[in-house]
């Protein structure tokens, strides 16, 4: 089902009328899988900023998606609101994501430029989100909310997971190109979210983008566990 979603799947637990179990399950392999590689990446005793940032970015979009989930399958109790912990922890993670590839970067000045770029933006997107979830029509639209929340992630990860990434695998090591691999695996699932592509009732849009971006968040562990290594012996201060 192409531009339309199926209806909701009801099941009975605890006497709770609970709905989308494939959407919980799905979510929170992402978020289990997403707190694991943070935890690799704690591991690993490379001391650097990027690594830093990147642990902050697999924590929060970890349990990010695992609450998502719970507010999928919690619907008929929490209404939109159950979806508003993973909805407003989406940019935090976004700018860890964006702020660990800026601090790869060789120069400081581009560093300051880039890292005042995304500070804004995010002010940016918690604006648009709440006058849309202030004024928005949520009754006929409950998702309308998170359209800010999307594009600010897609826009964010393209420009610095994507353009940046092959700008540093040009410039400073081929290791960056686990980004864009990342970037490209990750870029279809939000095609499938927004033009709701729904293979089945049981495997949706929100199943389907969820093993991409299990897939899309493996690719970016390899490239910072990678690259950290190539970055520890460079000299970053421009």
């Amino acid at each position: 089902m192409i531009g339309a979603d199926f209806e909701k799947i009801h099941f009975q637990l605890f006497g709770l009328d609970l709905v989308e179990p494939m959407a919980f399950v799905t979510d929170t392999i992402l978020g289990v899988l997403s707190v694991c590689l943070g935890i690799m990446l704690i591991r690993l005793k490379k001391d650097h900023p990027c690594r830093t940032y990147w642990i902050w970015f697999f924590m929060l979009f970890g349990l990010g998606a695992f609450v998502g989930g719970l507010g999928h399958t919690f619907f008929n109790y929490c209404d939109v609101y159950g979806k508003l912990p993973s909805w407003l922890s989406a940019p935090i993670a976004i700018i860890c994501l964006e702020q660990g590839m800026i601090a790869a970067n060789p120069s400081l000045k581009r560093i300051d430029l880039f890292k005042i770029i995304s500070f804004w933006k995010l002010v940016i997107v918690y604006v648009v989100f709440g006058l849309v979830f202030t004024y928005g029509n949520l009754e006929e639209k409950p998702g309308l909310p998170f359209l800010p929340i999307a594009f600010n992630t897609i826009f964010g990860v393209i420009m610095t997971a994507g353009v940046l990434g092959n700008s540093y695998a040009k410039k400073i090591g081929p290791e960056f190109k686990y980004f864009v691999f990342g970037v490209l695996i990750l870029t279809p699932s939000a095609f499938i979210f927004l033009m709701k592509i729904n293979l089945h009732q049981w495997f949706d849009k929100n199943d389907l983008s969820h093993i991409l971006m299990m897939i899309g968040i493996t690719y970016f562990y390899l490239g910072v566990k990678r690259s950290i290594h190539h970055l520890d012996t460079k000299d970053i201060s421009g």
